[in-house]
């Protein structure tokens, strides 16, 4: 099970707003399911690009003509009506992004209203921020009755040590059992190629504090990537996690993302 960003809907591409930040290459659906069968995906998650702002057609498109192997996460405006929350949640939706690196996104103010909302239908918010906003994301955790998801491993520095303030940091809210995270896009944080080894160590820790709250995500089709392409068969791989026993390679490729994004 993975993470992959939805770009156009099955008829043609979706115009992206004004004031992105980027430009993205269009693909579809079609294309995709050649990736999933050769990575053995059989189930995936569908995130929201920033440059769609909340226009969700083109990921509920895709959702709907996989509805047992595609879930979604959505940017949604703040004063959504609820019966319209309901009927994404019916299409196959588990959680609302708020991306903080991109223009045009949710605020962090928008957080708690949004997530007393969706928690009774058991979504998540999935957070693009970096840990170095350590004091935010513990303040949000705290107070947030939906989980948190961090995408791309909260973008730590592969400098620091797993003794660092903001790593230790990081594994406490892990403990506390409210935040999820991603162990994806490697590419975008270290400072090597792969197989990312100056990320290694963070793995490891992690792995061995909290492996349930760990999910895995090719970050597929790699936006803003424009050179050096990552090949999707090695992501894994790379980071050791085909390396480590059974149990654990089934909580974060399978158990996991089975049990946040509501797979049967």
């Amino acid at each position: 099970m993975r993470h992959a960003h939805a770009c156009v809907r099955p008829g043609g591409a979706l115009p992206p707003r004004r004031g992105r930040s980027y430009t993205p290459q269009p693909v579809t659906l079609e294309d995709y399911r050649p990736v999933m069968a050769a990575l053995g995906i059989d189930r995936a998650v569908l995130v929201q690009p920033s440059v769609y702002g909340t226009d969700n057609s083109a990921l509920l498109d895709a959702l709907r003509q996989m509805p047992d192997r595609l879930r979604g996460v959505v940017v949604v405006r703040p004063d959504m009506a609820d019966h319209d929350l309901m009927a994404l949640h019916k299409t196959g939706v588990r959680g609302i992004r708020v991306n903080r690196r991109n223009p045009g996104g949710l605020a962090l103010e928008d957080v708690a209203g949004l997530a007393r909302r969706v928690a009774p239908l058991g979504w998540h918010i999935q957070l693009q921020v970096e840990l170095s906003r350590g004091a935010d994301l513990a303040a949000l955790a705290q107070d947030c009755p939906a989980p948190l998801v961090l995408d791309h491993f909260g973008f730590l520095d592969p400098r620091w040590s797993v003794t660092s303030a903001a790593f230790t940091g990081l594994l406490r809210l892990l403990a506390g059992g409210g935040l999820w995270l991603k162990l994806s896009a490697p590419y975008r944080i270290s400072r090597q190629g792969p197989p990312y080894a100056d990320l290694r160590p963070f793995v490891d820790t992690l792995l061995a504090h909290r492996p349930d709250r760990l999910l895995w995500a090719t970050d597929w089709p790699h936006t803003e990537l424009w050179a050096g392409m990552p090949d999707d068969g090695e992501l894994a791989g790379a980071l050791g996690l085909t390396e480590t026993p059974r149990e654990l390679q089934s909580l974060v490729f399978v158990d996991n993302p089975a049990r946040l994004y509501g797979f049967d």
